[in-house]
């Protein structure tokens, strides 16, 4: 396992012809791929905005969620959306115009906003950039369709993002950490009792 990042690069999007004069955007801390990446848009009306809707379907989840198992090439994808829009609301804040349209756009499930601003943001104030962690788990091999009653199947790179700082349990843990107060840890440890505990049974 393994995390991605640390080259920075600049990523401004205008969505009207005002804010083009606007200068001030912040850098992001995230690595940008210059190759983009394909993206299947199952679902979605095909046009030149099917990518942004799968996109901003991710950066949704990944507000709503604060962490999400994707495959990779789409969480290497939406990264530097997701990095932006988080600086934007820690830089700007909700009395920005810019920043509101962007957030308007980007979180359109009713209640994301708030979260944004009052949750997410604060969490960043005092906190060095990027805000996002990304991290590449072993690939998984997934159905990919059936035919003739035959299915065949493909193996997908699959990665992990989320917002830093989330609530759930850190995907790499510092080294010598002590983990096994982790539910996992104590149902294995359990297992692991209650079967040597019948393997003495028997002897």
């Amino acid at each position: 396992m393994s995390r991605v990042g640390g080259e920075v690069f600049s990523l401004t999007r205008s969505f009207s012809s005002r804010h083009l004069s606007n200068a001030t955007l912040p850098t992001i801390q995230a690595a940008v791929g210059h190759i983009p990446q394909k993206l299947k848009t199952n679902g979605i009306e095909p046009n030149r905005r099917a990518r942004l809707e799968v996109l901003r379907k991710i950066v949704t989840r990944l507000v709503r969620e604060e962490r999400a198992e994707l495959q990779w090439n789409r969480a290497v994808e939406a990264r530097p959306y997701l990095e932006r829009l988080i600086q934007l609301a820690v830089e700007k804040g909700p009395s920005d115009e810019y920043t509101n349209e962007m957030v308007e756009w980007w979180l359109p499930e009713p209640g994301l906003d708030y979260k944004l601003y009052e949750v997410i943001a604060p969490r960043f104030v005092d906190r060095p950039a990027p805000f996002t962690g990304l991290y590449r788990l072993p690939s998984k091999r997934l159905e990919q369709y059936i035919q003739n009653k035959r299915i065949f199947w493909k193996r997908y790179e699959i990665g992990v993002l989320e917002i830093e700082g989330n609530p759930f349990p850190a995907v790499v843990s510092p080294p010598h950490t002590n983990n096994s107060h982790l539910l996992l840890n104590q149902l294995l440890k359990k297992s692991l009792q209650s079967r040597l505990n019948t393997l003495e049974k028997k002897e």
